[in-house]
């Protein structure tokens, strides 16, 4: 699930989103999404559930998207992908990198990035993306996977990285030249 934080509401949002039910992991993130969290439940509407009657109801949270991680035997998969770990079951640096892929080329792309050893994990997902990939380590290992391993496969039609913050900086730890002025 991928949220929109108010601003200045997104550690308040995080702490709360954690603490509800399904939730089993969440991380704030930085890119066109706040925040993103692992919801897991017995079937999509148990997650729907969850979603609309906790996580909706958060006070700063401004939008969701649900993609629901789509079971790889529904795509043809031998053994249903079950070779493949799931995106956000660690915690740490970390970039989530959406992938947009032609059609045709999904399966594929999907059994290629669960063999990558720079990768912790990989989805199929629903939505306007198809896949969800993790790159453990910070955004200089991620950037230079995204660019050099994963946009480079056949099919794949784009990229989007969220870059996780596992930790943000506490205001005695800025300054008047910091980054995150």
């Amino acid at each position: 699930m991928f949220l929109r934080a108010q601003p200045g509401k997104v550690e308040d949002v995080v702490a709360q989103i954690q603490a509800s039910k399904g939730v089993r992991h969440a991380v704030t993130t930085v890119g066109d999404w706040d925040v993103l969290a692992a919801v897991h439940g017995p079937d999509l509407i148990g997650i729907a559930t969850d979603v609309l009657r906790f996580i909706h109801r958060i006070e700063g949270v401004e939008r969701t998207q649900t993609a629901p991680v789509v079971p790889a035997d529904v795509m043809g998969l031998a053994g249903g992908g079950l070779g493949a770990t799931l995106p956000l079951q660690r915690v740490g640096e970390a970039c989530y990198v959406r992938i947009r892929t032609n059609p045709d080329a999904t399966t594929d792309i999907f059994e290629a990035l669960a063999e990558m050893e720079e990768l912790a994990g990989v989805a199929l997902i629903g939505g306007a993306d198809d896949l969800l990939a993790e790159v453990p380590g910070s955004w200089d290992i991620g950037a230079r996977v995204v660019l050099e391993r994963l946009a480079a496969i056949p099919g794949v039609r784009s990229t989007n990285t969220l870059v996780a913050v596992p930790v943000l900086p506490s205001d005695d730890d800025r300054d008047a030249f910091s980054a995150w002025s």
